[in-house]
């Protein structure tokens, strides 16, 4: 069983350069990936979102990605020395014709962007795909240990609650089949107070089918907790079902120790749904 929620980053050579790559999950309904991802590296996005799906099944997940050295090396400086002479001639001239004196140098007064560009060198990052791959896996890798770790801690507290959920079953059969009992030792001491609309009141507060029902549905919640698969959406089903059974069971039992144990049961199970919603 995992959680949902997990952090993970890790960092390492690319190229000439680090790469840095950190992955944040929390829970969702799906599975949501959202990259941030420089634009000069977009040709990584789609082997990332490929290889984040065959980790992670489910949950809203952010990925960062950043260069902390150039993975194709420094800066690279262009001079453009043709239209520095050009510049240099002109204000020369410039000079000379408004007989304006000073021994400074001509190109100071330009800025020197406009002799000298500097641009990141530029390649194919998905040529270094296998090492890319490599941190994105650390990454994943402890972010997944973190998801374990806290999907441990969330099935032992749903198989206790679980447990305490069959406790109130139980109690809900015995005092069902108490009262189930008593209306038939009254219709015994009492048999011309018999008639077809007794029984069909009779039948409508028997609560037997819908207690076998949620006894199976709490059989199949707990085998499903012992799964290696992600389990969050048969869970949340499950939830469901049990929920429509014991809404019925209060409506049908007229009897209030029923009715208290009914209530005891949908707060366990509203326990249990809003655990499972951070469930993969």
């Amino acid at each position: 069983m995992k959680s949902m929620t997990g952090y993970g980053a890790s960092s390492g050579k690319v190229g000439k350069g680090r790469l840095y790559i950190e992955v944040k999950t929390i829970n969702h309904r799906y599975c949501e990936i959202s990259l941030r991802v420089p634009p000069r590296m977009g040709s990584l996005e789609g082997r990332v979102r490929e290889y984040i799906q065959s980790r992670l099944k489910r949950g809203k997940i952010d990925v960062f990605l950043k260069e902390l050295d150039p993975v194709f090396g420094g800066t690279e400086l262009t001079l453009n020395v043709e239209l520095a002479r050009k510049y240099q001639t002109a204000i020369r001239r410039l000079q000379k014709e408004l007989k304006l004196s000073g021994e400074a140098d001509p190109l100071s007064l330009m800025g020197i962007d406009h002799f000298i560009h500097s641009r990141e060198k530029e390649g194919n990052y998905a040529s270094y795909w296998k090492s890319v791959q490599k941190i994105l896996a650390e990454s994943l890798t402890q972010l997944e240990k973190m998801r374990s770790q806290e999907g441990q801690h969330l099935l032992k507290d749903q198989q206790k609650r679980l447990k305490a959920l069959e406790g109130w079953l139980h109690k809900i059969e015995m005092r069902s089949a108490q009262n189930a009992r008593g209306r038939r030792t009254v219709q015994i001491a009492n048999p011309s107070s018999g008639n077809m609309e007794t029984n069909m009141a009779v039948d409508k507060m028997d609560i037997t089918e819908e207690t076998i029902r949620l006894k199976s549905h709490a059989k199949q919640y707990a085998k499903l907790l012992q799964s290696s698969e992600p389990v969050g959406r048969k869970l949340d089903f499950l939830i469901q079902e049990m929920h429509r059974e014991i809404n019925t069971i209060g409506a049908k039992a007229a009897d209030a120790d029923v009715s208290g144990f009914v209530v005891d049961c949908k707060s366990l199970l509203e326990n249990l749904r809003e655990q499972i919603q951070n469930l993969e």
